[in-house]
Formats: structure tokens, sequence, C-alpha cells
């Protein structure tokens, strides 16, 4: 287990998320699934509403109900997105969420990035705001680049407001300059807030999977290509400790002390068993695997610019 930034807030080291995962599934494997995580020792759970899985909280909210835990049990992780805001505020939404979740409170909120031109100040007032209303226990920022959050933080700590505690940012073997780069580190000293990182195996790539069919994150820095030319380097380097790519990646991200957790996605019991399994390998040979992953980053990977919202929807959507 591993504290949240300056909460008291203690979450597993690995978390399991939704994007990609509930919708695939039928309800029961759904159900067995966050019970064999949460057997397993796994905690933290996030989900969001997605434009194009608008369901998913219902689905989590639905699945909560029957799994063996309890809401008591789980640290709850959600996000609040700018498709549709100023119109709708950050609370508005959230009380939509929790509604669909069937829910009284998320421990965890998670703001999407700013866009150009907005007040990060007014913006940071109104998301400690979802924290002293009840609705959260802590807030943090998605990609949100590092001089804003560090704004963000300051801002809030002479106001008396809660500061974000969580920042969560793409972060792999392949992809390591942001979050091990001179502003972020700054920022992390400074604030003693968390990294939750996402996006650790490419989206599959580091598996092996070099052409993934389904959507995976975006390719900020258009490094993609680079990244599936390394990925037998990477598979070199597992090798020489005898574990697999994945387990290799899984531990080297997580071996960064200022990570509280890495998020993951999985749609079968033997997918968290094998992250379980990179996981232990960075309790036992931390060193070995951050001084193999030298010189295997793409150190053009750039932090994701704030999202147009503009994916195209099946035409039979309705928002």
């Amino acid at each position: 287990m591993r504290t949240i930034g300056n909460t008291s807030i203690e979450v597993s080291e690995l978390s399991l998320g939704s994007w990609n995962t509930y919708s695939r599934l039928s309800f029961e494997a759904n159900v067995e699934l966050i019970n064999h995580a949460y057997r397993n020792g796994i905690n933290f759970f996030d989900v969001a509403y997605y434009r194009d899985k608008p369901h998913t909280e219902v689905l989590f909210g639905r699945m909560l109900q029957e799994a063996e835990f309890s809401r008591e049990d789980i640290v709850l992780a959600e996000k609040v997105w700018f498709f549709d805001y100023p119109e709708r505020s950050l609370a508005a939404q959230l009380d939509q969420t929790l509604r669909r979740l069937a829910v009284n409170d998320v421990d965890v909120i998670i703001v999407e990035h700013p866009r150009d031109g907005m007040d990060v100040a007014a913006l940071a007032t109104e998301a400690a705001g979802l924290v002293t209303s009840g609705r959260a226990k802590a807030w943090g920022g998605l990609n949100w680049r590092p001089e804003l959050i560090l704004e963000a933080f300051r801002h809030c700590r002479e106001q008396g407001l809660p500061t974000p505690e969580l920042v969560q940012l793409k972060y792999s073997v392949v992809r390591q300059n942001v979050v091990d780069g001179p502003e972020y580190s700054q920022v992390l000293a400074e604030t003693g807030i968390s990294v939750h990182t996402s996006d650790t195996l490419e989206g599959g790539m580091l598996t092996g999977n070099l052409t993934p069919v389904r959507k995976i994150g975006l390719d900020i820095g258009g490094i993609r290509e680079e990244i599936r030319r390394r990925v037998p380097a990477v598979q070199e380097a597992a090798a020489s400790l005898g574990v697999t790519a994945a387990e290799f990646a899984i531990a080297f991200a997580i071996s960064k002390p200022e990570i509280c957790s890495l998020l993951f996605g999985a749609t079968r019991p033997e997918q968290v068993d094998a992250n379980l399994r990179g996981l232990e390998l960075a309790h036992t040979r931390a060193a070995e695997v951050r001084g193999l992953a030298k010189g295997l980053g793409v150190d053009a990977h750039e932090i994701d610019p704030p999202y147009g919202h503009d994916a195209a929807l099946t035409d039979e959507f309705v928002a």
C-alpha cells in the first residue's frame, strides 16, 4: 500500500481501470474480475464517464452491489471533463456521476487538463470545492502540465483550500522523460503530489501486441513507431532477468517512489495475476530493472494536449 500525496488515503500499488474494460465483458465476468482483483490486494478502482462508452459507471455501480466487498472497502477514483463546461459545472457533473454509480461520494476526483485560456486558479478553487462539499476526499489532475498543477497547488495552499494530491500521467519504460524530467521532478519535490501512472504497457504493445486492434491511448509526440522498434530491446532486457516484457515494464514504473499506484486495464483474472508478478519483481529487483531500462525511453514523449471531445460516436447515441 502507498499513500496518495499528503493525504491519509492508502491505495494498492496496482489499480484497475475501466476504459475498454467493463463494456467488453458480461456482467458476471465483470463481477468476477473485480472480485479477483480485490482478493489479490487491489483496492484502488478508477472509473469514469466515457462519451463512447457512457454506461461504464452504471455497470460498475451495479457490479459493486454484487461484489464480495463493499464501497467502504475500496478507494474509488472518478474523472470530470470539459466537454460541456462551463455550461455544466464540475459539481453538477460529479453529482450525475454519483447517481450513475449509486454511491454518496468518491475518494479521488481527477480533473481533466486545462484548456488554453482557462483560469487555472478559478478552476483549482472549483475542484477544491468538490472536496470541501464532501463529494470527494481529495482531488487531482489528468495529464496537467507541470507548471499548471504547481500553480493550482500554490493557489489552493495560499487560499487554505484542499490542494491537488495526485496527477495521472503516462509513464513507462518507453515514455520516461515527462515524469522523470526536471520540471515534474521539481513539482513532485515541492508539493508531495503523487503520480498515478497510466499507459504503462503502451496499450499492450509492450506485451508483444505490436498492432493493437482496439483503441489505445493517444500517441503524444508521435513516437509510437519508434516505440515499436524498441520493443525487442525491452524484451531482451526482460529476458536477461528471466521475466516477461510486461512484468519488466510494470516493475520499472512502480519502482519509482513518487508513484502511488499503477493503473492498468484487464478483462481476465490471469491478466491481473501477470501484473502482480511485475509488482513482485519491483519489490525484489527494482535496481536491476531500472538499470536495464536506461536508454529504452523515447525522449520525445509529451503531455496530452487538452482533448477536443470531438471523437465520432455511434449514429444512434444521444448524449
